[in-house]
């Protein structure tokens, strides 16, 4: 469960090529996955009964809608890419570029709302794009080595299953928006968890199926994958997509880099004032997401006022 510790930090970095470039692609093209699949999901789920929210009832409703099964159809292919990803390349570099699928969203929801992208909203897409190229460029993430123990893996569930449980607990009860953007953030915590278990299985497969399905990793890739979809659409079902997309965007690669490090010893320079400067990246990568979310591309006609 510590950081990885070498004399030469550049063994760990990523090395520039096609490899690089094709982990960035898979990437890319999971949260363009991802983002589509948000966006025809929230539309499908805020018309379900508010009863549902947190109850296996709510997916089986949801599974008679056309249009979330294309969203899920959508996840299932961003899962895909991700997964490529995240064979080849760390959390610290794929979780990261996973936040595009906000900026991704932008389009269909206008497309579906029969509005057009003003100018505020290109100008937050831009200070998404700078924000990730600083923490990145400045971060140099490197792989690490995703065969943490036993013992820590069971720790992290546990503390990744209280923390979901904590903000399930606190979304009962309140408002629409106070339970939107504590579901997103239990949601996006249960993903940063689904990823980590992804690289973990990814790694695992390099020794033939039979012998990943005698481990623990793909059944605890399914329960989490379960849990973290139900978090999601009751996320969405609470209604503010403005609320609980960016929560869930931004909670997700900040737990899975969190994991990365802390678990798979991936490296993130410390050097000098790198930190300051990977700091600086994350907090425009978070405010441009969140104003980026206030858009009234996010708000659909079903949505609180």
């Amino acid at each position: 469960m510590s950081l990885v510790a070498g004399s030469s930090l550049g063994v760990f970095h990523h090395h520039v090529g096609l490899g690089l470039v094709s982990i960035v692609l898979l990437s890319l093209a999971s949260a363009a996955s991802y983002g589509l699949a948000a966006v025809l999901q929230h539309q499908a789920a805020i018309r379900e009964p508010p009863e549902l929210s947190l109850r296996a009832g709510l997916l089986v409703s949801l599974a008679h809608r056309p249009l979330w099964l294309v969203g899920n159809a959508f996840d299932g292919v961003g899962y895909l890419f991700q997964f490529l990803a995240l064979r080849r390349g760390s959390l610290a570099l794929v979780e990261p570029l996973l936040v595009l699928s906000l900026v991704f969203a932008l389009p269909v929801a206008a497309w579906l709302e029969h509005r057009r992208v003003s100018g505020a909203d290109v100008a937050s897409t831009g200070v998404i794009a700078a924000g990730l190229a600083l923490f990145l460029g400045v971060a140099r993430p490197g792989i690490g080595h995703p065969h943490a123990s036993g013992a820590a893996w069971a720790i992290l569930t546990a503390v990744i299953a209280l923390c979901c449980g904590a903000m399930v607990i606190g979304a009962r009860g309140g408002s629409r928006r106070r339970s939107a953007v504590l579901l997103a953030a239990g949601s996006g915590t249960a993903f940063g968890y689904v990823a980590a278990v992804t690289e973990r299985t990814g790694h695992i497969l390099d020794a033939g199926v039979v012998h990943t399905l005698t481990t623990w990793a793909p059944y605890a890739l399914l329960v989490g994958g379960v849990s973290a979809l139900l978090l999601t659409q009751s996320a969405f079902h609470a209604g503010a997509l403005r609320l609980s997309l960016p929560t869930l965007t931004v909670a997700q690669p900040l737990g899975a880099v969190a994991i990365g490090i802390g678990f798979f010893g991936e490296h993130v320079d410390s050097r000098g004032a790198a930190p300051v400067f990977e700091l600086v990246g994350l907090f425009l990568m978070t405010a441009g997401v969140f104003v980026l979310a206030r858009s009234p591309l996010m708000v659909t006609t079903e949505e609180e006022p």
